[in-house]
């Protein structure tokens, strides 16, 4: 059995904008809370992706909206893996 994923941390800034820890010290300023969770939900979509077995639309838009967040924050490198995993959970 694996570890289950867990969210990335989040924190809201003095200025009401929210932030995601990528990495230990280093967070990514989010224009909106939802942003903020979308990335931080990241390693949960992508676990869910690896454990669907059949093609699987819901999951398949979940790791598209994860990627189009990611390629907005400036974080390509992880939104493409996220975009081919879509794909695969498409069946293609």
């Amino acid at each position: 059995m694996s570890k289950s994923a867990e969210p990335l941390s989040l924190r809201q800034c003095d200025d009401g904008k929210w932030e995601v820890e990528n990495v230990p010290d280093n967070w990514i300023k989010c224009e909106t809370k939802e942003d903020a969770q979308i990335i931080s939900n990241a390693p949960i979509v992508l676990q869910e992706s690896y454990e669907t077995l059949l093609p699987n639309e819901k999951v398949a838009a979940r790791l598209e909206r994860t990627a189009d967040k990611l390629e907005q924050y400036k974080m390509g490198f992880h939104a493409r893996r996220f975009q081919a995993r879509a794909k695969l959970a498409r069946g293609n």
